[in-house]
């Protein structure tokens, strides 16, 4: 029996002429139709066949069949919804790109590294600056952190949930993303650290580092985690995903409050490194410290 016979077969005798005359007038017919599917005979998606593993070109993602093969009309759909997200976030890049070239930004480009990987480790010209920012660099940095801002807002603003996606997919994708969106949240702190000189430009670079690759293993993490078939396992990979990120930020709440309490220019790399207490006090070009 085909769908339309199928559907047909389900109402009543004055359902099926009325149907009828309309399917011959040309109205509507997509709209009696919906539960037919468009690559053959059959209900829309061909759950039980799909289910068995049978390859149909629109078995759902899950299914077996989508497993065997099948799937073909979903796998392009989604391409193309890939390539159109990928535009957009291409095209806020070049925007955010555009504004970082600003020539007004120059001196700061040997001591900020602007354009980077949140799991990128700092080259050593970066991790190794054990200098305060200087008082022509602070509105500078000001200046470097509003044309973050601007990107981190046009970044955000861009809808990444699939029109077809599960409330199971949606829950997934505003956690892999909240991630990230937690470490830029993080690096601004710092950021707003560096221009009251409370950090060097070295332990700004090297704990940008820290957050931004707890971020990416932490979605990397999650997003392994949906490969197990076992969901139970896979529920407990998320789970300790989330726990060790939730680690790292409030190890990090402990360590910018330390941060917030510093005197400007008075903790450089050597005193974080070694862990001692020290503090240090300008008068003119010269610096003394005192540490235990």
């Amino acid at each position: 029996m085909s769908c339309v016979a199928a559907i047909l077969g389900r109402i009543g005798h004055e359902g099926r002429q009325y149907m009828k005359v309309r399917v011959l007038a040309g109205i509507a017919v997509t709209t009696w139709l919906v539960g037919c599917s468009s690559v053959g005979p059959g209900l829309a998606n061909h759950p039980a066949d799909c289910a068995i593993g049978i390859p149909w070109a629109d078995c759902l993602p899950g299914t077996r069949g989508y497993a065997n093969g099948g799937g073909s009309y979903h796998r392009e759909a989604g391409k193309a919804q890939r390539d159109a997200l990928t535009a957009k976030f291409d095209d806020a890049l070049k925007q955010c790109e555009a504004g970082m070239t600003t020539p007004e930004l120059d001196p700061l480009r040997a001591k900020i590294q602007f354009s980077r990987k949140f799991d990128d480790a700092p080259p050593f010209q970066y991790a190794s600056l054990d200098a305060f920012p200087s008082a022509a660099d602070r509105p500078l940095i000001a200046k470097w952190a509003t044309i973050r801002d601007g990107c981190i807002q046009r970044e955000n603003a861009i809808d990444i949930i699939p029109a077809d996606a599960t409330p199971l997919d949606v829950t997934r994708i505003k956690q892999e993303r909240a991630f990230g969106q937690e470490a830029e949240a993080k690096v601004g702190e710092l950021i707003l650290a560096l221009y009251q000189q409370k950090l060097t430009f070295g332990e700004f670079a090297q704990r940008r580092y820290v957050i931004g690759k707890a971020a990416v293993d932490a979605s990397r993490q999650y997003r392994e985690a949906r490969l197990l078939q076992d969901q139970e396992r896979q529920l407990q990979a998320q789970h300790v995903a989330n726990q060790q990120f939730a680690n790292t930020v409030s190890a990090w709440a402990t360590y910018m409050q330390a941060v917030n309490a510093r005197q400007p220019q008075t903790v450089t790399l050597t005193t974080v490194s070694t862990g001692t207490h020290c503090t240090s006090v300008r008068s003119g070009n010269t610096v003394s410290t005192n540490c235990n």
